[in-house]
């Protein structure tokens, strides 16, 4: 088979093995689970896993997402992570263990923001640019070019989402209070999705959080 210009390209795992990688990924199965069902090392699994979150991170850069007609936008926020990273001693913490906490209160810089945006006809979007709560110039970074001319855009009114509307030349109505047709409950819905799989991976290391967001996205439009 011709692998040429793929991911399995320069790969010493065959075709079966590639798709069951895929599979795992897709679905939230941990890197040790799909080592020991395809006797493989962890670290192949991971090389393998990489490639195809950088495909889909390579495929959401050149093909953006588009969201039209009515879309949501909110935040989301994971802990910040250094998983597979050796901390040094003298770091301004100590590591954490899965399921550990956040040593501030509230949305503190030990927070990740994942913004999302989700159009109520299947399309999904998250990207990560910021620690804690975003700044207006976040928010502009993240969605602008990518809400349609005349999308109905729902927010709750956090900080920077009011300028979005002169931005894209959309309609934005700010949350105050969630009734009938106006809600953010499919944003909610995909930050539940988010964190479910952000759990079935045990964390994820903060620095290829953005490959996951590509995943996180794609896998959303599928289920």
């Amino acid at each position: 088979m011709e692998t040429t210009n793929t991911i399995m390209a320069h790969s010493q795992c065959g075709e079966a093995a590639w798709k069951q990688i895929i599979r795992d990924t897709v679905n939230g199965i941990s890197m040790s689970k799909s080592a020991e069902a395809l006797a493989l090392t962890p670290n192949t699994v991971f090389n393998m896993r990489h490639k195809i979150l950088l495909a889909l991170e390579y495929q959401e850069l050149h093909n953006p997402t588009s969201l039209g007609v009515v879309c949501e936008l909110d935040d989301t926020f994971v802990l910040e992570s250094y998983k597979g990273t050796k901390l040094p001693e003298n770091f301004w913490r100590k590591p954490r263990k899965h399921g550990a906490v956040a040593q501030k209160p509230g949305i503190s810089n030990e927070y990740i923001c994942i913004n999302t945006g989700v159009s109520r006809v299947g399309e999904a979007f998250s990207k990560t640019v910021t620690r804690a709560t975003p700044s207006k110039d976040d928010v502009k970074t993240v969605f602008e070019g990518r809400i349609e001319d005349e999308t109905l855009v729902l927010c709750d009114g956090a900080k920077g989402y009011g300028d979005l509307g002169v931005i894209n030349n959309c309609d934005v109505v700010i949350v105050k209070e969630k009734k009938g047709f106006v809600h953010t409950n499919t944003a909610n819905s995909f930050h539940s999705f988010i964190k479910e799989r952000y759990n079935q991976y045990r964390g994820v290391a903060t620095k290829y959080l953005n490959r996951y967001n590509a995943l996180f996205s794609f896998t959303y439009k599928k289920i």
